[in-house]
């Protein structure tokens, strides 16, 4: 079932009054001034049409797929996954699939109003909402605050049916105002944690081209992460973490691979003897230089400087 686009019906709490009142379908649960709870919405009679929201919704699709767009965008829910709309957004191209249960909570602006404390972080929350309206995966215990959102839910279901309760008005009207500070607190959670993740990533590529950096003209000297860390202000666990995200390998594994290439070429090209060229790279001795060389060439540095010569003697004739 797609909407059609000619005409746009705004839908705002009085209409769901008035189809409560006029209608015999139960898809309305409840509704009152301020609040509505809703089952299979796109049974509604404005469903095939474009609607302009004068509401805030949460829109839970607890069994199939839910296509639609918002202001032109296009969204598919999942099961388990929560849709938060605000006020003023236009739905349209609405599309089920065959077996579903689809389950929404709508709030008046006066509500909202009432209710939110209205600060730095909740305006923050509401834009979030508005970028990405597919939140989360309400059914997932280890978001915490998501997954109470869906205990919420349960708790209202089984107060709307309890009509015999004596406060069943006002525990509703908490209930509803519970549930909208947690929706707000989990996604204030989870757009900081992507907003610090977001840093995190930035600042460890910095972090890292200023590394490579500073390898590249000490030209194989320093051989420590301490050394680097020191120049770059920062402790070496956290250099060595910032990097290894970045580029998957460990400030040690660049800093050798750069300097045995630095030592390689003197090996290969210059006439400075292994002693010389090991003091240029400032090891304390010829035998700490071997050890290294070895480690990671696989023989000595006399060895490597023979075999370096021999070859290029060997291609230069084979080329001949």
């Amino acid at each position: 079932m797609y909407l059609e686009k000619e005409t746009i019906a705004t839908v705002d709490i009085d209409y769901f009054r008035k189809y409560k009142e006029e209608m015999d379908e139960d898809y309305v649960d409840y509704v009152d001034e301020n609040v509505v709870v809703a089952r299979n919405i796109d049974n509604l009679p404005e469903s095939n049409q474009m609607i302009r929201l004068n509401l805030f919704i949460i829109v839970t699709c607890i069994e199939g797929k839910l296509q639609l767009s918002v202001n032109g965008k296009g969204y598919q829910l999942q099961t388990g996954e929560a849709f938060i709309c605000l006020p003023t957004m236009i739905l349209s191209d609405m599309l089920v699939s065959s077996r579903h249960k689809i389950s929404m909570i709508g709030f008046s602006t006066k509500f909202m109003q009432q209710t939110m404390k209205r600060g730095k972080a909740a305006e923050k929350a509401l834009y979030y909402i508005y970028k990405n309206p597919v939140f989360a995966q309400v059914t997932d215990k280890n978001t915490k605050g998501i997954h109470n959102i869906g205990l919420y839910n349960e708790l209202i279901m089984d107060k709307i049916g309890d009509t015999s309760h004596p406060y069943r008005q006002e525990i509703l009207g908490h209930l509803f105002s519970a549930l909208l500070h947690e929706m707000l607190a989990g996604i204030q959670k989870h757009s900081d944690t992507i907003e610090e993740t977001g840093i995190k990533a930035d600042r460890s590529k910095r972090i890292f081209r200023q590394f490579m950096k500073e390898v590249s003209e000490d030209g194989g000297i320093h051989r420590s992460v301490s050394h680097y860390a020191d120049r770059l202000c920062y402790s070496p666990k956290y250099i060595s973490s910032a990097i290894k995200e970045v580029s998957g390998r460990t400030p040690t594994e660049w800093i050798n691979e750069y300097a045995i290439e630095q030592i390689k070429y003197q090996l290969r090209q210059s006439d400075m003897s292994v002693k010389e060229i090991a003091e240029m790279f400032n090891f304390p001795n010829q035998s700490f230089f071997g050890k290294y060389v070895k480690a990671h060439v696989g023989m000595s540095p006399a060895r490597y400087r023979a075999y370096s010569n021999g070859k290029e003697q060997s291609d230069s004739q084979t080329a001949s």
